[in-house]
């Protein structure tokens, strides 16, 4: 009987070997109908479960914040500690009867409590530190939770917590001196990431990316692109779409010529950070009315409708997604431009029309490049 993991697992394996040319996309979508059939909770939703123990959890926590003036210290350390225990052994359980949705769900509400437990010694101590060294500690205790119950989404709370714990020190620091901070930042999100592509957990990976990429986009900010801040704000934003098509286009690269697992996840997020660079770049230059937008932004335009052609091929919807997006982005940064509703209206319907045109292209290669994998 296949559990939640394998049957997430197998999808994303599934799309890969699409991707790759290795099976058509008939013989994917029956392994996987075969897959879900087999499943023991077929129509269970992964998303509403989560919501559901989301809930319970924050019902509880609510209880207990109603009467916590009333509570002593001694008490409040053993309520913390009887929460965390029984939410780590009870998820430890669920795993064992094989049941990892459960256990993945009580596993990240554990995540959820070791930060209301790490309140609570403070107070009971009448300890005091910013709140990076409290996320930091919350971030390290995450990271072992997830390690010792093997739990996807406790991984991707604690990816989030270390995204948390970066944006509190910079805020608290107020700029970087020497090197990357905070920078045991590092090892934790490596860690994760390396936990979730031996689990094969598409979802943490894709949290992980996130953080990944915010972290070094704030890092490369603060370090080398500060000098211009203020009337030259859209270099930073060239600097960064320049920074993550790079990596998106070395990530694709190495997606034609290997199988790695999840590595077309990160070139699609990077894509769509550098597409998100740009058209913030065409935004900031629109407003300080540069001499070079209309150049850029008819670049722009070119490079989004070949995203949008690439996408077409069978595993590359993030990239068309991206291309298509950033060309409608494009088009309405654009239409601003114009002086007259008559030329704003023109400019709409020619771009609308390219773009009408670009998809049905793109979906003619789509389905060629289907049949030819058949």
């Amino acid at each position: 009987m296949r559990d939640d993991s394998y049957l997430k697992r197998l999808m994303a394996d599934l799309d890969l070997w699409v991707g790759d040319g290795l099976i058509d996309e008939t013989t994917a979508k029956a392994l996987g109908d075969h897959a879900r059939a087999q499943s023991a909770s077929p129509s269970s939703s992964p998303i509403l479960a989560s919501l559901a123990g989301l809930v319970i959890g924050l019902g509880v926590i609510t209880i207990i914040a109603a009467n916590w003036s009333a509570l002593t210290g001694v008490v409040r350390l053993g309520m913390a500690g009887l929460l965390i225990s029984a939410a780590m052994l009870s998820a430890g359980y669920l795993r064992d009867r094989a049941l990892p949705l459960a256990s993945n769900i009580i596993a990240a509400i554990a995540v959820l409590l070791a930060g209301g437990g790490v309140v609570v010694i403070g107070q009971l101590y009448h300890a005091s530190s910013t709140s990076s060294a409290f996320l930091s500690l919350w971030t390290v205790i995450g990271l072992l939770i997830t390690l010792m119950l093997r739990a996807p989404l406790a991984g991707a709370g604690t990816a989030l917590l270390a995204l948390l714990w970066s944006l509190f020190h910079f805020g608290e620091v107020g700029e970087l001196t020497r090197l990357p901070e905070p920078i045991w930042v590092i090892p934790v999100l490596f860690g994760l990431g390396v936990m979730g592509w031996n689990w094969r957990s598409l979802g943490l990976l894709n949290i992980v990316f996130l953080s990944v990429i915010i972290w070094v986009s704030w890092n490369v900010f603060e370090l080398f692109l500060d000098e211009f801040r203020g009337e030259e704000d859209f270099r930073v934003a060239y600097a960064l779409a320049a920074l993550w098509g790079g990596c998106a286009l070395l990530a694709e690269l190495a997606a034609r010529t290997t199988t790695l697992f999840a590595l077309r996840s990160f070139a699609g997020w990077s894509v769509w950070t550098a597409m998100m660079a740009l058209l913030i770049g065409l935004a900031t230059e629109r407003i300080l009315s540069s001499d070079y937008i209309m150049v850029i932004a008819a670049l722009s335009l070119a490079i989004f409708s070949g995203l949008t052609a690439y996408g077409a091929a069978p595993g590359r919807r993030w990239m068309r997604g991206a291309g298509v997006f950033g060309f409608i982005g494009a088009a309405i940064i654009i239409f601003t431009y114009s002086t007259n509703l008559v030329t704003a209206g023109v400019t709409l319907i020619v771009f609308g029309g390219a773009l009408t045109a670009l998809l049905l292209v793109t979906n003619r290669m789509l389905v060629k490049a289907r049949e030819h994998a058949s």
